[in-house]
């Protein structure tokens, strides 16, 4: 489920990335400017695809009110729903989903940012990170979420190559892995974060209360990268 150029990059991503044997559908969803109440199901389409997990990629709170019927309709029993901008979805509507869907023994997923998740947890900081069991959901994240990078160090402490083992679903882990190359080791944290950012990391830029108190989601998403930048190093270290 996607609006704008925002879900649409993520979708190209994981279309042009995605493993043997997966399908990926999209449906663009209009802007809806009303409250969405009593009948949700007017707002689909004729059809949608039968799924196994729902990736919502929308950027408004009328979207995210239709998870419930579009997981009806398709059969999906997981669901990640995107929390790069708190607005798309506020905690209260986080709150109710989590409800409704839960009765229907669907799991859902809040990811603040999207690239903080992985095959056990969402969120980056530890006071704040969620665990969860959904086979969908952790499918997904064996391949896309949280980066891990494997890096080559040469004699003289600068990076010779970087692979990216799982990239964030943006596409920003393979931008940032192409120009990290030649930086020495002992500068490449924060520096490689900054980088990420300039993909450019389409994250809230507003300060607002994340899971890290007041701060920007976007900010998160370096913290991200430069962790995933750090165990890399100190893998290459114990070699």
């Amino acid at each position: 489920m996607i609006q704008g150029n925002y879900g649409q990059r993520i979708a190209d991503h994981i279309e042009h990335k995605k493993p043997k044997g997966w399908h990926v559908s999209v449906w663009e969803v209009p802007m809806i400017t009303e409250s969405i109440v009593d009948d949700p199901e007017s707002y689909l389409p004729d059809h949608l695809s039968r799924a196994d997990l729902i990736l919502h990629l929308c950027e408004s709170a009328q979207a995210a009110q239709l998870l419930p019927a579009v997981a009806e309709k398709t059969g999906a029993g997981g669901i990640i729903a995107s929390i790069d901008s708190s607005a798309w979805i506020p905690p209260g509507l986080r709150n109710q989903l989590r409800r409704e869907l839960g009765k229907k023994d669907i799991t859902i997923v809040f990811p603040e940012p999207l690239c903080s998740i992985d095959e056990c947890t969402v969120g980056f900081y530890e006071k704040n990170k969620e665990p969860y069991t959904n086979e969908a959901i952790q499918a997904f994240a064996r391949h896309f979420g949280k980066p891990r990078l494997e890096l080559s160090i040469n004699d003289k402490g600068c990076i010779s190559a970087a692979k990216v083992l799982r990239g964030a679903p943006c596409g920003s882990s393979e931008y940032t892995a192409r120009r990290i190359i030649g930086l020495e080791t002992a500068g490449a944290v924060p520096k490689a974060g900054l980088m990420c950012l300039h993909y450019p990391c389409l994250a809230s830029m507003k300060f607002e209360q994340t899971d890290n108190g007041v701060d920007t989601i976007m900010h998160t998403s370096g913290r991200v990268f430069n962790e995933a930048m750090e165990k890399a190093l100190a893998e290459n270290n114990n070699k």
